[in-house]
């Protein structure tokens, strides 16, 4: 409660929480690179109030840097009122990967994690950002209490000037998580500090697991249920994963729509509407086996409908990310989560 309070004071208003979901019951967010095109069909289908630009780099020396900043693509989103959102990650370009050395070192002490969540601060004052992601997607489970204390640090710094703040969990069903990346975050800690709690509701299956559905409705459900019991509702927010997975044998590689127009007319063995209402492809490319699955419109409208029968309370949804959707999914999102049809 106290938390909720301090995030109320922090806009001025008593309903603070609501004021991301500016037009219609439901926040519909995404994570984009600067897709232009795709920010476009957002806005035209009235399906968009917010994006994640992916761009902020934490460094272990406590600075940042965003390479890939395109003013030109805040000034648009915001000429569309759109939001935008800089999610801040640990992820080093030059390896490909998520780094822990980097979340480490910020996470020493009290001065180092005050030093980088002013730092980040200091960043949005500059580029009139809304607020910040924190997607640190390599913290170790001997970190969990030192990441609360910085996600809590940022958001002091940031609600002072009137941001939002955002964090980016992995799912499960329990505390304290099954592996170290879940381990490290403490919902109910993390969720009293930030705004939106984003919930990761994808990558169900994938190499570790065999052919099978990115983000089933079932599962989901199960993940919201321990989101609700740990995090006030009007927090949480769903993740939707806008890409799919191409097997062949126990190799994986991502699969965009535009991957699935390519297998369409190269020729599909087999497809079909899974139980999950994901599409699943069943092809052969270079004599080799290959089974697809993809979360299209139709998939997207079974997830959003298991939203809103069974979480009619939380915040709404985010996309992981632009420009590798199905065109189709954002009448989808206006209609499921704008006009409720």
């Amino acid at each position: 409660m106290l938390g909720a309070i301090a995030v109320a004071l922090a806009y001025g208003v008593a309903n603070a929480l609501d004021r991301d979901r500016p037009h219609g019951p439901y926040l519909i967010g995404a994570w984009t690179f600067g897709d232009r095109q795709s920010l476009a069909t957002a806005v035209d289908a009235g399906a968009i109030d917010e994006v994640s630009v992916d761009w902020l780099q934490s460094h272990a020396d406590g600075s940042v840097a965003a390479p890939k900043l395109d003013a030109g693509f805040i000034s648009l989103a915001h000429h569309e009122d759109c939001r935008v959102v800089v999610t801040l990650t640990d992820y080093d370009e030059s390896r490909y990967t998520f780094v822990q050395a980097i979340s480490t070192a910020i996470l020493a002490s009290e001065e180092t994690r005050r030093r980088h969540a002013a730092a980040v601060a200091d960043w949005c004052r500059e580029h009139d950002v809304d607020g910040v992601d924190v997607d640190w997607e390599a913290v170790k489970a001997a970190n969990r209490d030192a990441f609360s204390a910085f996600v809590e640090e940022l958001a002091r710094q940031l609600h002072g000037d009137g941001h939002l703040v955002a964090v980016d969990v992995y799912p499960k069903l329990s505390e304290p998580g099954g592996w170290s990346g879940p381990r490290a975050q403490d919902w109910n800690r993390l969720g009293e500090a930030v705004d939106q709690f984003r919930v990761m509701t994808y990558d169900y299956s994938g190499a570790w697991s065999g052919p099978g559905p990115l983000s089933p409705p079932d599962w989901i459900d199960r993940v919201l249920d321990f989101a609700e019991s740990e995090v006030e509702p009007r927090r949480v927010v769903m993740g939707i994963g806008f890409y799919g997975r191409d097997w062949r044998g126990s190799v994986t590689t991502d699969l965009t729509w535009t991957g699935v127009s390519a297998i369409r007319a190269s020729g599909v063995q087999r497809e079909l509407r899974t139980p999950s209402g994901e599409l699943s492809l069943e092809y052969r490319r270079d004599g080799a086996r290959h089974t697809a699955y993809f979360p299209d419109a139709e998939a997207v409208r079974a997830k959003l409908a298991m939203l809103r029968a069974e979480h009619p309370h939380i915040r709404g949804i985010y996309a992981w990310h632009m420009g590798q959707e199905d065109p189709a999914v954002w009448k989808v999102l206006h209609r499921m989560l704008r006009t409720l049809r």
